[in-house]
């Protein structure tokens, strides 16, 4: 399959937007009503901005799809696999990147990331082999890649402070060049949620 190579799949994982299944640490001191509230909130940002980023979209979700009626016809909607994070955001970028050059994987709780910083991301996979966009809780909010390596999501410590550096770790292991996006704040905590509505940040 002939592939151009400016052309890049963008992935966004998010849940089905459920009572009770979203949000579970915000839910610990909002309520799960608020939590949902939230969740469904960073969902539009999310979408919107992938929507306006010029890329192709693919959803994958955790929890079952939307109906037919509340799907965007512009956007491709598929279930995740089972297994851990790194199984699923494995098979979700292999499966992309048989239809394109480049493969960027986000997911809907980062409400920071910008249209710029998604082309920014694909640009860089011009010159580099994998970009992140690094999360100041220690995670990423984006991973990027032209080629699916998969010794760069195996034995990570998934939902750990670790994340960011393990990765890295494997990427410098594997001889390869990596390129670093801003570093983003994800909404985790009721903390995470009053900075980011008081301070855009």
């Amino acid at each position: 399959m002939n592939k151009n190579p400016i052309d890049g799949g963008l992935i966004v994982f998010l849940r089905l937007p459920q009572w009770g299944k979203v949000k579970t640490r915000l839910a610990t001191t909002m309520g799960h009503e608020v939590a949902l509230s939230i969740y469904k909130e960073l969902i539009s940002l999310t979408l919107t901005t992938a929507a306006s980023s010029g890329y192709t979209v693919y959803l994958f979700y955790e929890g079952g799809l939307p109906s037919n009626e509340e799907r965007n016809p512009n956007f491709s909607y598929h279930l995740q696999p089972p297994g851990d994070l790194g199984l699923k955001m494995a098979e979700a970028i292999s499966y992309v990147l048989q239809f394109h050059a480049k493969a960027v994987i986000i997911g809907s709780d980062c409400p920071l990331i910008s249209p710029l910083i998604l082309k920014e991301s694909f640009n860089a996979l011009d010159t580099h082999d994998v970009v992140l966009g690094p999360a100041i809780d220690g995670g990423y909010y984006l991973l990027g890649c032209k080629k699916f390596i998969p010794s760069l999501l195996n034995e990570i410590q998934w939902s750990t402070s670790h994340v960011l550096v393990q990765t890295i770790e494997k990427i410098i292991a594997a001889h390869l060049a990596y390129h670093l996006l801003i570093p983003l704040t994800d909404i985790d905590t009721e903390e995470d949620w009053i900075r980011y509505k008081e301070t855009g940040k």
